[in-house]
């Protein structure tokens, strides 16, 4: 059977979209890496030239206006900004632009394939550190973290983090796999019944790989969703029921953190270490890490600190050599780009998602405190798949055929002739 072309495109731009938002072997951290990275988007840029015309790019522009006015201020205030981080941070609003405009409405279900695919490939991979075993890598880094060790093995599909006792799928870390994963579940609240009816199994394979995680944050979200989707999907069908249903899922999410050493030990202990560190001083975890922030919140609330070491830790001189593997990302991107680019960021979410948002944002805010999301190209890029979405229900999108039968069951025909896998 011939694969229809457009399917070839949408995964592989949807698979290219998701690596190069974690995947170690596509990271952007060296400035040779930005470079070739920014060459990559402007490849993309060329191809799509016609998503850059005044009348049908004014979206993208609004982005890259307000943020240039940011890195601009910056410059003023800080009297330095890094030009290869500046770049680097446009061409990664720019390729989620090029990506989710060219995909459109079938973003969300392409990704929730992507991670299907992912998780069964990692539960393999998984299973083969489980055994004591390190996979056979086709790149291998060694730590650079003082605090923690961040050495890999990877296999493009699958990366083994330190020594493999957690899942990673294919991003840096398991706590990153368990945030990607949540997300292709916050696309579908308020439809993750039809999610489950339609794919049962791929949905069991990626819980597992959730699970397989230990992961904290992916935990909580998890239970956060399961919680909403209990109440708004299922209080028509079981009524009364739903009550005791909703405390039956709570006692198992309360057994489940008091019993885990990675939840309640891990959460107290940080707590308890957070409290007793000087003033200034810093530390990867989560909660000292946004201690740590809070100085240089305060100190350019509006505009952040900028990206580069020499400005973001301008009162910390002793930090500007070292990988410190920032723990907060929520914290992180508020003093490097200030409140008011994580509020324009919001506001466009909020505005354009009219399913569930507020609920959509408070998890992706709880995800943003274990890791350093709005560092990557798709979370940073999450407002366009809104803005597009809606387009599509305006009927201003393009005409290219449907394959998101959960979001639009009445494409249920197409997907299931055309697309379904």
């Amino acid at each position: 059977m011939r694969i229809p072309k457009k399917k070839i495109t949408v995964y592989l731009y949807t698979f290219l979209l998701t690596a190069m938002s974690g995947n170690p072997l596509f990271s952007i951290s060296s400035d040779t890496s930005k470079y070739v990275f920014i060459a990559f988007v402007l490849l993309l840029v060329a191809k799509h030239h016609t998503y850059f015309n005044i009348n049908k790019g004014i979206v993208y522009y609004r982005f890259f206006g307000f943020f240039a006015i940011i890195f601009l201020f910056q410059k003023l205030v800080l009297g330095f900004v890094s030009v290869p981080s500046t770049i680097a941070f446009m061409a990664r609003i720019t390729l989620g632009y090029i990506i989710i405009r060219h995909i459109g409405h079938n973003f969300k279900y392409a990704f929730f394939q992507i991670i299907f695919i992912v998780s069964l490939i990692s539960l393999f991979g998984f299973a083969w550190n489980a055994a004591g075993m390190n996979i056979p890598a086709i790149s291998v880094v060694e730590s650079t973290s003082q605090y923690s060790d961040n050495s890999s093995r990877n296999m493009i599909l699958f990366n083994q983090h330190s020594n493999g006792d957690r899942n990673s799928g294919m991003f840096w870390e398991p706590g990153a796999f368990a945030c990607y994963i949540c997300l292709a579940f916050l696309f579908y609240l308020g439809n993750i019944r039809t999610l489950i009816k339609l794919h049962k199994w791929k949905v069991i394979i990626i819980l597992v790989a959730l699970i397989t995680t230990f992961s904290t944050t992916g935990y909580i979200v998890l239970f956060i969703i399961g919680i909403a989707t209990i109440y708004i999907e299922y209080k028509k069908k079981y009524g009364a029921f739903i009550l005791p249903i909703l405390i039956v899922f709570g006692l198992i999410a309360y057994i489940t953190y008091e019993n885990t050493d990675f939840m309640k030990e891990k959460m107290t202990t940080q707590v308890a270490a957070a409290s007793q560190r000087d003033k200034g001083e810093f530390a990867p975890d989560r909660m000292s890490a946004i201690l740590f922030d809070l100085h240089y919140i305060k100190k350019h609330p509006l505009i952040g600190n900028g990206f580069h070491a020499s400005t973001r830790f301008a009162d910390h001189p002793s930090l500007q050599e070292e990988d410190l593997g920032h723990g907060n990302g929520f914290s992180n991107f508020l003093a490097s780009m200030g409140v008011l680019s994580f509020l324009f960021y919001l506001f466009y979410i909020i505005r354009y998602n009219k399913n569930h948002a507020v609920l959509f944002v408070l998890c992706i805010i709880v995800l943003l405190q274990g890791e350093p999301l709005l560092n990557y190209s798709l979370f940073l890029s999450l407002p366009f798949i809104f803005i597009f979405e809606k387009k599509r229900i305006k009927k201003e999108a393009s005409t290219e055929q449907d394959i998101d039968a959960i979001s639009y069951p009445e494409n249920l025909k197409t997907y299931t002739s055309l697309f379904k896998s």
